[in-house]
């Protein structure tokens, strides 16, 4: 997590994926910028792929599911800016989860204090 802003519903985290990596299925309720900086990433409902140095902008509303090819030979390494949440979804479509702001912080510090680190100087917290 780099910066996160719960009352904005702001977070922004570098991902590093490691090959074959299945994202569940989810819905977006504000809009994603992603820059790709390592390896190569999809959605398994679009052809396009995104690898290093791409950008990408979802809209509000995108509905999909992150895949990292097990072909990839290296860490995938992706810088994400979400606003609103994660609505994950079940297989009819059903929410079965949300990932917002303030539980991804949540879930973060919780797995920096259960790895024995201090508690990191994140942005906005």
């Amino acid at each position: 997590m780099l910066q996160v802003d719960v009352e904005a519903g702001l977070w922004v985290i570098r991902v590093r994926f490691q090959p074959g990596v299945t994202i569940q299925r989810h819905r977006h309720t504000g809009e994603v910028f992603a820059f790709t900086l390592k390896g190569s990433w999809k959605y398994l409902e679009y052809p396009q792929i995104n690898t290093a140095g791409s950008y990408l902008y979802e809209p509000a509303g995108s509905i999909h599911t992150l895949h990292v090819p097990v072909t990839n030979a290296e860490v995938t390494d992706v810088w994400f800016a979400i606003r609103g949440a994660n609505l994950n979804l079940d297989e009819e479509g059903k929410v079965e989860s949300v990932l917002d702001a303030g539980a991804v912080l949540e879930i973060y510090l919780a797995r920096c204090e259960t790895s024995g680190h201090v508690r990191p100087n994140v942005i906005g917290t």
